[in-house]
Parts: structure tokens; C-alpha cells; sequence
């Protein structure tokens, strides 16, 4: 009796370890874990590279379309009250371009989502005849016309899988039909960083760049964080990295190249790579799962 039962539990062993190895097997082709790609991490950087909270490039944006105002240049203070804010201004009357330095400080040190950076940038209004003016509205007549530029920037930021150090920012930018509502931005933007991706109990950096076409992108002229839900447009551009896998299983790939197409619209970004299309959402920088 005793040998009956003995058998009957090695029977119902095997069963169960062969259960567990077929759901092994279906696991190795839907478990994301496993599934996991290179492209997974860029679109991961690219999210936290473009949007508002993170310090990316919209929020470049959302300075400049303040910047846009009769009062820009002297409001940007009140729109961050309790916190850590720099703003620094002066004027050239030789180049008759504004010199601007920013730092300012989003969340707190040690929480998840952080964000502490510094931009400096130049501005220079152009009237409707492509002259200079020294403020948005000079002696009765609106700027037109207005060039950015990003001369510089530096930070951090953290997201809830994104670590990143900033190394090198810069963005030559025209901005047209600066009188009305919608602004349309067109130019160029280059960004480089390390960030340290921690996805799915494996930690890997990202050493890389990002380079940007942008071709008229409409944008709201007043710089409040409600102008994410309202940027419409596309941006194309190259996405390049060097991987270091620091712990866990990694993919195939050290050196990842991608061409890459962004779609603004409703808050959020499609990032088009690699014949994959992700979503991420443009105030915090995250992915949409």
C-alpha cells in the first residue's frame, strides 16, 4: 500500500516539473522580462530626454513661449514659488540679444520624480521688418520673429526607471508668427547624457546622444505646463548609445544607432523606432505602459 502511494507521488512530482517546464517555455516568448530589447531602452531615454518635468526639450520650449509674452522676461519668477529658482538676465546692446541663466530645482532630493538643471540661453526679438527690439513689444510694434538659442545646460534627473547625468545640451531654434496665439518652432536640438536604466531587476547605462530635427512644431505662446496637452507636430532625429550592462540579463546589443520620429499630440509623444511605436507621456518623461 505504502509502494502504491510512494509511486503515485512521484507521478504527481513529475507532472507538476513538467508542467513547470512547459510554462517555462510559453514564458520565454511573452515574459517582457525576456522579451526585452534595445530599442525598449532608447524609447526608455528618449521619453525623459524630451519632456517638461525631466528638463527636456519641452520645457525648453515652454521658457522660450513664455519668453513670448509682453511680460515674460520678468514673469518667469512667480511660476515657481516655494521652490529653488534662478533667473538671470542681461541685456547686449551690441549683438542687441538677452543673455539668460536658469537653474531650478523640481521635486525633492531623493524622491522619485527629481529634477535639478541649469540652461543658458540667448534671445533676440526681431520686429516685422527682421529688425531687433529689445523686448517682445517695443515702442507699440510685436515681435514677429524671435532666435533661441541653447548655449549650454547641465543637470539631473530621475524618473521611475531613468537615472541620468546631463553632459551636453545645445538647440538653435526660430520662432515665427511670435504675435499670435500658436507659435511654430522650427531648428535644431542636440542632447547628450548618461543614464543608468533599471527595468525588470536589470540595471544597464546608457551613454549616448540624441540629435533633433524640428520642423514646425505648434506650440501654445505662454509657457504654463498646460501647453503640453496643446504642442502638436513632429520631430525627427537620430538616437545614439553606448551600452554597459551592470547587472542582469542584457540583449545583444552594445552600440545601438536608431532613426527615430516623434508625434506630439494630446500630452503625449509617439516615439516611432525601429518599426515599434511607444508612448510616453510629455510632462513627467515616462513611458505609458
Amino acid at each position: 500500500m505504502r509502494r502504491i502511494i510512494f509511486v503515485k507521488a512521484i507521478v504527481v512530482i513529475m507532472g507538476l516539473i513538467i508542467l513547470g517546464a512547459v510554462s517555462g517555455c510559453d514564458d520565454k516568448t511573452t515574459n517582457p522580462v525576456l522579451d526585452y530589447t534595445a530599442s525598449d531602452d532608447a524609447a526608455e531615454v528618449i521619453a525623459g530626454n524630451i519632456a517638461y518635468q525631466t528638463g527636456g526639450t519641452v520645457d525648453q520650449m515652454a521658457d522660450l513661449c513664455l519668453f513670448a509674452t509682453p511680460d515674460g522676461l520678468t514673469r518667469i519668477e512667480e511660476k515657481y514659488p516655494n521652490t529653488y529658482f534662478i533667473f538671470q538676465k542681461i541685456y547686449n546692446p551690441d549683438s542687441q540679444e538677452w543673455e539668460i541663466h536658469i537653474e531650478r530645482e523640481r521635486g525633492i532630493a531623493g524622491y522619485v520624480p527629481y529634477a535639478f538643471y541649469s540652461r543658458d540661453y540667448r534671445l533676440q526679438f526681431l520686429n516685422a521688418q527682421g529688425f531687433p527690439q529689445q523686448y517682445y513689444i517695443a515702442g507699440g510694434d510685436t515681435a514677429r520673429t524671435i532666435s533661441f538659442d541653447v548655449l549650454e545646460g547641465s543637470g539631473i534627473h530621475k524618473t521611475h526607471r531613468i537615472s541620468q547625468q546631463l553632459n551636453e545640451l545645445t538647440a538653435q531654434w526660430t520662432v515665427s508668427n511670435a504675435h499670435q496665439d500658436n507659435v511654430t518652432i522650427n531648428g535644431n536640438y542636440y542632447r547628450a547624457a548618461v543614464d543608468t536604466i533599471s527595468v525588470f531587476n536589470r540595471m544597464r547605462s546608457s551613454d549616448h546622444n540624441l540629435q533633433l530635427n524640428i520642423v514646425d512644431v505648434v506650440v501654445p505662446r505662454d509657457g504654463d505646463t498646460l501647453m503640453v496637452d496643446a504642442i502638436s507636430g513632429n520631430i525627427s532625429g537620430h538616437f545614439h548609445a553606448d551600452i554597459v550592462f551592470i547587472s542582469g540579463a542584457n540583449y545583444s546589443e552594445n552600440t545601438v544607432d536608431r532613426d527615430i520620429n516623434i508625434t506630439f499630440g494630446g500630452g503625449r509623444a509617439n516615439i516611432a523606432l525601429a518599426g515599434r511605436n511607444y508612448m510616453a507621456d510629455l510632462m513627467s518623461g515616462e513611458l505609458i505602459q
